[in-house]
């Protein structure tokens, strides 16, 4: 009976570990799928400006040594770079409450990259361009080069249906918030009317 107790109570407790690390287990996964589509929609879309950028840094990794294709290439690599950093300050942006110095330059200059269709847009023609410019090369490079070329096209096509599904739920929380204030504008102005006729058809006294 002694030699039983204390095993009885090791085997309780690591019964009760066993249930509290499976109930935080638990907890995180609901946490997880918890979170809403918009999160996985912003993530996603800041994957693909980093994508379009990275296409930048492999465009100039892949450089031949001829002035045509130089001349090419390097304009290739600056389209893209650029591209991709004013999407990302475009990502940060639609999640910042405070706007930094960065912000109006790319407003002002590139304000495709402030709009979820823009940057979806942009996504979208980088990848495109970027996946055919690829597939029609001459030159054989590494199938690690290769793979990280097409993951960034594959990332940045992600980033262009995360943008669109980003557009069409706001302009779905736009829809019902004008729906809302329709209605919150009718119900006020038959309050109004209401009370327009029960001023009408009051009588005062008449004095005697």
């Amino acid at each position: 009976g002694w030699a039983a107790g204390p095993r009885g109570r090791r085997r309780g407790a690591m019964a009760v570990d066993f249930q509290e690390a499976l109930s935080a287990c638990l907890s995180h996964g609901r946490g997880l799928l918890g979170r809403s589509g918009r999160d996985y929609c912003a993530a996603a879309g800041g994957a693909g400006a980093a994508s379009v950028a990275s296409l930048a840094g492999l465009s100039l990794l892949d450089m031949e040594f001829s002035l045509p294709a130089l001349m090419r290439q390097t304009a290739q690599s600056a389209f893209l770079l650029v591209g991709g950093l004013a999407c990302i300050q475009g990502e940060r942006s639609a999640k910042a409450q405070f706007m930094d110095s960065f912000h109006g330059v790319v407003q002002d200059y590139f304000g495709f990259a402030m709009l979820p269709l823009g940057r979806a847009a942009a996504y979208a023609l980088a990848a495109l361009y970027c996946a055919g410019a690829r597939a029609t090369a001459i030159v054989e490079e590494s199938i690690f080069f290769r793979l990280a070329w097409y993951l960034c096209c594959l990332a940045a096509f992600a980033g262009s249906a995360a943008s669109v599904c980003l557009w069409h739920q706001s302009r779905q929380q736009r829809g019902s918030v004008g729906v809302e204030d329709g209605m919150s504008a009718d119900a006020y102005q038959c309050s109004y009317e209401a009370q327009a006729e029960a001023f009408d058809t009051y009588q005062p006294p008449h004095a005697s």
